[in-house]
Order: C-alpha cells, then sequence, then structure tokens
C-alpha cells in the first residue's frame, strides 16, 4: 500500500467528529448550571484540566457564553466547534508533510568516498605550508574581516 492510497483512507472529516466527541465528558463537568458556585468550579476544572493556553480561552469563552444565555447546546457548540477544527487542521498538516515527503525523489550518494578533501592549511607537494605573503599568512590564520588590518600591524612591527 503506497503513503498517496494510505492518506486516502484518512477521513480528515470523521477524525475531527471523533475528537470534538471526545469533549462530550469534559464539556459535562463544565456546564452543569449557571449558578455562581458551579460556575467558580467549571473556572477553576479549566484552568485545572485543560493544558493549552487557546483551549482554556475557548473554554472560558463557552462558559461565559453559558452564563449570559443559558443555552447549553451553543456553549457546547463552541467548545466542539474549536476541537474539530483544530483536529481537522492538524491532521491536514501531518497529511501535507507525508505527502510532500513521499512525492521527493530518493537520492543516490556515491558509495565510494570522496579522494581528494581539501586540508587546512593549504599544503604543497612536501606538505610544507604555501606561504606567499603575510597577507596569505594571516588570511589562514586570522578572520578574514581582520586580515588587512592584522597584516599592517604585523608589516610595521616588524620594521620596528
Amino acid at each position: 500500500m503506497t503513503i498517496n492510497s494510505t492518506l486516502d483512507a484518512i477521513d480528515p472529516h470523521a477524525y475531527g467528529l471523533r475528537a470534538a466527541s471526545n469533549c462530550d465528558s469534559l464539556i459535562d463537568q463544565l456546564l452543569t448550571s449557571t449558578s455562581n458556585a458551579d460556575l467558580s468550579a467549571s473556572l477553576r476544572l479549566i484552568d485545572e484540566v485543560i493544558p493549552h493556553a487557546d483551549d482554556r480561552q475557548r473554554a472560558q469563552g463557552a462558559l461565559i457564553h453559558f452564563a449570559a444565555t443559558g443555552d447549553r447546546e451553543s456553549a457546547a457548540q463552541i467548545i466542539k466547534g474549536h476541537e474539530y477544527l483544530i483536529a481537522y487542521l492538524h491532521l491536514g498538516k501531518h497529511m501535507h508533510a507525508l505527502k510532500v515527503q513521499s512525492e521527493k525523489p530518493v537520492r543516490e550518494y556515491p558509495a565510494e568516498p570522496i579522494d581528494e578533501t581539501p586540508n587546512y592549511p593549504n599544503r604543497d607537494a612536501n606538505y610544507q605550508p604555501i606561504f606567499v605573503s603575510i597577507i596569505e599568512v594571516l588570511t589562514e590564520t586570522q578572520m578574514a574581516a581582520h586580515a588587512p588590518t592584522a597584516a599592517i600591524s604585523a608589516a610595521t612591527n616588524s620594521i620596528i
């Protein structure tokens, strides 16, 4: 079974619906009544049970909607709709990443190692360092940005 046929078998809508239905037990605990004591208990439960800040904010918004309107179904739909959308988008990102990964061509690497690797510092046939001028010495031993200033000061120090 190829990766594309496996991905085609996944239904993001069903995945989102399962994520939304997993919130039913939490919704039953949060949206009990609009009394002040129950709303305070629900707020404490939100802070204790829901780890992610965006999810906590959405649950608090649903609780405020429930407290203001008394409509439990629409408040529950706020939480379920958010969970559905997050699950749907999360699965879509992963499916897209897998699809892109499966479409990349497989790169064949050469079996034999590369013979010549650059040596540092540059060496001649006798393995002696090749330096022609002070600039090259400083380029090999100092940072390239400081080579001109270092060359001037080194040349000046040798004169003195």
